[in-house]
């Protein structure tokens, strides 16, 4: 329940709650500070400037943890394009061994997955995966193997026919690894602790300032505003739903107007 809410909410949103609510929890922590910094002696001011050092060490540590971790899958999401597409090409391109009229329709049978294809990354960017689009590039697919598979069948021993088909099982492959990498995000759990190390910096902050009774209205405005600003870019690189970074689906878009821009086939233009 809570792993779909978190999904499901656009990352901006975490930027927006997170920063006056660390900017509430810094005042709270400067106002407890101003009452316990008047009965602290040198030993104690030690002790918690110590006690702070730790765990800014350990908070400094989880978020550059989290931020390398959704790092990389926004990569390995950004790589599989990057990977659809060279098989795409490399099909539509050995299609081109097969007879005229088998290519032609095995050519825009590839258009068509493509352009379902980049519908479908951009439903994923307005809010989730369209089923219908799902289905529809799944039954293309069986379209383009059983296309592939046939002429296969009928000459076995034909290395280029052999290459076609390792490039259809290639899209399929890619494709069912893109779904995964899509619905593969941080946990919960991480994104909790990252907004709770968030919460309690925020409080050291103010209770340091407040010990010292010297308030810095600009560095408390910074210090949230980096953290809140940190923390959404760590959610919305793991989340391909709303934000601002968005995986670049430019690749597989330009291989669509490569293919519908061949002469003599009369292929669909790109919808997308």
């Amino acid at each position: 329940m809570l792993e779909q809410i978190a999904i499901r909410t656009d990352p901006i949103v975490y930027f927006v709650v997170l920063f006056p609510l660390s900017l509430g929890v810094l005042y709270l922590g400067y106002r407890y500070g101003t009452r316990a910094g008047a009965h602290a002696d040198e030993k104690a001011g030690w002790a918690f400037s110590v006690g702070q050092a730790a765990i800014f060490g350990l908070i400094a540590l989880i978020l550059g943890f989290s931020f390398s971790f959704a790092v990389g899958k926004f990569e390995t999401r950004r790589s599989l394009i990057v990977s659809e597409t060279d098989a795409v090409r490399a099909a539509y391109l050995r299609a081109g061994f097969l007879s005229a009229p088998r290519a032609r329709q095995f050519r825009m049978l590839l258009v068509e997955y493509t352009n379902t294809r980049l519908q479908t990354y951009a439903s994923i960017r307005v809010s989730v995966a369209n089923p219908r689009l799902h289905e529809r590039g799944d039954e293309l697919q069986g379209r383009l193997w059983v296309l592939a598979a046939g002429t296969a069948r009928r000459d076995p021993r034909s290395p280029f026919i052999a290459d076609l088909t390792r490039s259809v099982i290639e899209i399929i492959d890619v494709a069912e690894a893109q779904e995964a990498a899509l619905n593969n995000h941080v946990p919960t759990a991480v994104i909790g602790i990252v907004l709770l190390c968030t919460l309690i910096g925020a409080f050291l902050i103010g209770l340091t300032f407040g010990r010292a009774k010297a308030p810095h209205p600009v560095l408390s405005l910074l210090f949230c505003l980096l953290f809140a600003a940190t923390d959404f870019t760590i959610v919305d690189l793991d989340h391909p739903q709303g934000g601002f970074i968005a995986l670049d689906v430019a690749p597989l878009h330009e291989t669509l107007l490569d293919m519908t821009r061949r002469q003599g086939w009369g292929l669909i233009p790109p919808s997308v």
